[in-house]
């Protein structure tokens, strides 16, 4: 799979960040965030990153909204909401991925937006 760069354009949402990421070549929303979630078990979950060592992750990415998403759950209540959602959508003809949540306000916050960033820009690393 091959993106092109990615931008970043930070926006607040009532107490919570976002980052919208638009690649000039775009793959379809739910390619880029099988991506992302396969990039997210590796590196977040079975590396046993810190950062996420109280949650979980869940998917949707058979959206019928036309808006896949990845959901970080606490771990002891999976049912509960999310802490941070990583979702990816067609704006304008461009897939973008928007993340958000209070995990982002969390030390962590601006290492995740910037991992998330690389990911839907096809990268690979932790």
């Amino acid at each position: 799979m091959s993106l092109i760069a990615v931008s970043i354009l930070p926006l607040a949402v009532t107490g919570c960040q976002q980052t919208i990421s638009k690649a000039a070549k775009s793959p379809s929303p739910q390619t880029i965030m099988v991506h992302i979630a396969r990039q997210a078990q590796s590196c977040w979950f079975k590396k046993n990153d810190p950062a996420f060592a109280k949650y979980s992750m869940a998917t949707e990415l058979n959206s019928h909204s036309g808006r896949p998403r990845v959901l970080i759950v606490p771990r002891k209540n999976p049912g509960g909401l999310p802490k941070l959602v990583i979702q990816a959508e067609r704006i304008v003809g461009v897939a973008g991925v928007s993340t958000f949540g209070p995990l982002l306000d969390s030390d962590a916050g601006s290492r995740i937006q910037d991992t998330v960033s690389k990911w839907a820009a096809g990268g690979k690393s932790c």
